[in-house]
């Protein structure tokens, strides 16, 4: 499901929404789910024209990651090729120059693994491609085909070396480019903007940091605490019903997403290890993630690039299930003390 892979894609961070605002109802133990829902609800505008942008990617004898202003929007670890393109506008805080990163890797065992036969692949090849359009739809909701509403902003495809005529990053076992192109939305919010740059302060100490917020965030989830879960969620379920312009049902089906799970009966968390420190939104924001098989060999291979934070249940099916949770954090510049680590979930 898109808007699953999509929360779990950009999810959460520590933070408290209360405030002056009306709409910012002060949520406690006993949580009131429609209301939470008609706060986020009466923070979206609408707008005579609501445009929506999106990336269309199209990938060979790779697999990679694609980020927009440094935030993860769209990965593909097999040889599959996607034809539905990617809703960006949620890391489109305001109009101006957007930047596109990609994160090429090699395809590894996926050949073996796909057909039964083929060598592992370390490094990426010579025909290794990448083609990454931008596409605007003017008025999503008015929105009908492909051919009449979207219109292409640029269309980008991986360099080849001049001589061999060979993909520039041949040989390499990770490869990356950016590019920049302009977008115009109606709306403007702050996000993630405001946080400090988690990479200049004490990488240990941060690290430690994490892991036990990990861990605080862990004893809530046992506890079925759901107003303080869903109250550290608010600000990213924010940013997304206001740059995607989201009606009462749609925040409705995207909240609870991560609403539901809250209540999974004996989950069993499982320790928090094996993973290393991935930044993102230069530097803003951060979690702890598996890494590949590449790189850790002895990893389980379940585990490969997901989560760190994750846990085992029984389904009513009595199957044993397990469930990644991504956990981005930041911290706000309003809220930074020296030798503190004050987080919060990513906005």
């Amino acid at each position: 499901m898109r808007l699953l892979n999509k929360l779990v894609l950009l999810t959460v961070g520590f933070i408290t929404f209360l405030g002056c605002a009306q709409n910012k109802k002060n949520i406690t133990k006993n949580f009131n789910l429609d209301q939470y829902v008609d706060s986020i609800a009466a923070k979206v505008k609408h707008y005579p024209q609501e445009p929506m942008y999106y990336l269309r990617i199209n990938q060979l004898n790779c697999i990679y990651e694609v980020l927009v202003n440094d935030k993860l929007i769209d990965k593909n670890y097999s040889l599959k090729q996607y034809a539905t393109a990617t809703e960006i506008n949620s890391c489109i805080l305001k109009s101006g120059v957007q930047k596109v990163t990609y994160r090429l890797y090699p395809i590894g065992d996926l050949i073996k693994e796909e057909y039964g036969e083929g060598e592992t692949v370390t490094t990426l090849l010579g025909n290794t491609e990448i083609t990454i359009e931008v596409i605007r739809v003017a008025d999503i909701n008015t929105y009908k085909s492909i051919v009449d509403d979207e219109r292409l902003i640029l269309k980008h495809e991986s360099k080849k070396d001049l001589k061999t005529n060979e993909f520039v990053g041949s040989e390499l076992p990770y490869y990356e480019y950016t590019f920049t192109f302009d977008a115009q939305v109606p709306y403007e919010i702050e996000g993630w903007t405001n946080a400090i740059d988690l990479r200049k302060q004490d990488q240990e100490k941060l690290e430690l940091a994490i892991v036990n917020y990990y861990k605080e965030i862990q004893q809530l989830y046992k506890a079925n605490d759901a107003a303080s879960i869903m109250n550290m969620e608010y600000a990213m379920f924010e940013r997304l019903a206001v740059t995607e312009y989201r009606d009462r049902r749609y925040i409705k089906e995207m909240v609870a997403e991560v609403y539901d799970p809250i209540f999974i009966l004996n989950k069993d968390y499982q320790p928090i290890k094996d993973y290393k420190i991935q930044y993102f939104a230069d530097g803003k924001i951060v979690r702890l993630w598996h890494p590949s098989i590449f790189e850790k060999p002895d990893l389980d291979p379940r585990l490969n690039r997901k989560s760190a934070f994750y846990f085992l249940y029984t389904n009513k099916d009595n199957r044993k299930r397990v469930r990644f949770q991504g956990i981005t954090l930041s911290i706000p510049k309003d809220k930074h003390k020296k030798g503190e680590f004050n987080f919060e979930f990513a906005r």
